[in-house]
């Protein structure tokens, strides 16, 4: 039975205990937590002992487990202090990672042994295929306007800008390049492809824009394109991005969701033409939004849908469940992601999950 030692006693170790320790304890030999605040040393934190990091020098182990947000700095702190044991440590995905391991290895669904594979080789991610490596290093140009204060990339030959917040260089190029590779063409989250696009002259809704990728891409088709996004820094940059288009493009500031009441809106009371695009990534919602689009859907004759469906266990058979009602054909993109959190980050997620469920009608 391996040996491990389980680093920081926050809010995440407690999180992690709660859904994984009693499995935790009886796959492995817990030997106790670690923490650098000198005053939970020699206490107990779920019966098990707290020791000071020096405890390395003393117990031997086999994995050191890293339970909190600040994974580089205590990497970073076990490599210099204890060089012989940068092989061990892990992140806090490490038991959600053997749980899904254990989940699927029988499995006989050939795009799942994929991802079990790559799991098996690389460590859990939320991509877990080769493709992504190629993005890791890829070449990004970022630029900065002093005018407005916000930096920007070049995508497809568009400015893009990035919130506030996103205060260097290195933070965009980082978020940009895993963008990029969310749609690459072999993801799990591509909402496009050669065949399912949006058409010149096409309504557009898009429903949880961020940053505006998918926005960018189908401006210049679209004759109209509507912006749903509730973060202010983002909509502060969706403005600057979005300028040369103000002609056809409308903002609109409120959560979606299948009720009306002041912040909280459906898309039948916000949008009251015919549309045919309809993108929605908004955080495990998507299925309450949609019974909020019924008379929307209706009346949208000649229709495509991109729904993202792997914020929840439920999301996929949900979601298809409400397009069928619609009489929209559906299918779902090739793969599986991981995604950490189910909604309002109550448990991590042991499920692979597909990433976009499509729908269409009038093709």
């Amino acid at each position: 039975m391996e040996k491990i030692f389980l680093w920081g006693t926050g809010k995440i170790a407690e999180e992690v205990m709660e859904q994984f320790g009693l499995n935790a304890i009886e796959t492995y030999e817990v030997l106790g937590f670690i923490d650098n605040d000198c005053r939970k040393h020699g206490q107990f934190f779920y019966h098990l002992p707290i020791y000071s990091p020096q405890i390395l020098n003393t117990l031997d182990c086999d994995k050191i487990v890293i339970l909190t947000d600040y994974f580089d700095a205590i990497s970073k702190q076990i490599t210099v202090n204890f060089p012989y044991k940068e092989n061990q440590i892990k992140n806090k995905y490490f038991f959600c990672e053997r749980a899904i391991l254990a989940r699927y290895q029988y499995s006989c669904d050939e795009e799942i042994k994929e991802v079990i594979s790559n799991i098996n080789e690389s460590g859990l991610t939320i991509f877990n295929y080769d493709y992504v490596d190629k993005y890791r290093h890829q070449e990004v140009y970022v630029e900065y306007d002093s005018e407005c204060g916000m930096y920007f990339v070049i995508h497809n030959g568009k400015r893009m800008y990035f919130k506030r917040s996103f205060h260097s260089e290195s933070i965009v190029r980082d978020y940009y390049r895993n963008l990029i590779s969310e749609q690459d063409e072999k993801s799990p989250h591509r909402y496009l492809d050669d065949s399912f696009k949006v058409e010149s002259g096409d309504v557009v809704v898009d429903a949880g824009v961020a940053e505006g990728n998918f926005a960018l891409d189908v401006i210049d088709a679209a004759s109209k394109l509507y912006l749903i996004e509730t973060d202010n820094e983002w909509i502060e940059a969706l403005k600057k991005t979005f300028q040369p288009y103000n002609h056809k493009v409308v903002f609109i500031h409120k959560y979606l969701t299948s009720y009306n009441d002041g912040i909280y809106a459906t898309l039948d009371s916000v949008i009251r033409e015919p549309i045919n695009f309809l993108k929605m990534d908004i955080e495990g919602n998507e299925w309450e939004a949609l019974k909020g689009s019924k008379k929307l859907l209706e009346k949208s004759k000649r229709l495509r849908c991109a729904i993202c469906s792997y914020h929840t266990d439920y999301d996929e058979i949900l979601i298809k469940e409400e397009l069928i009602r619609q009489k929209l054909s559906c299918y779902v993109t090739n793969g599986y992601m991981w995604f950490p959190y189910l909604t309002q980050n109550r448990y991590i997620s042991t499920t692979l999950h597909r990433g976009i469920v499509r729908g269409e009608r009038g093709y």
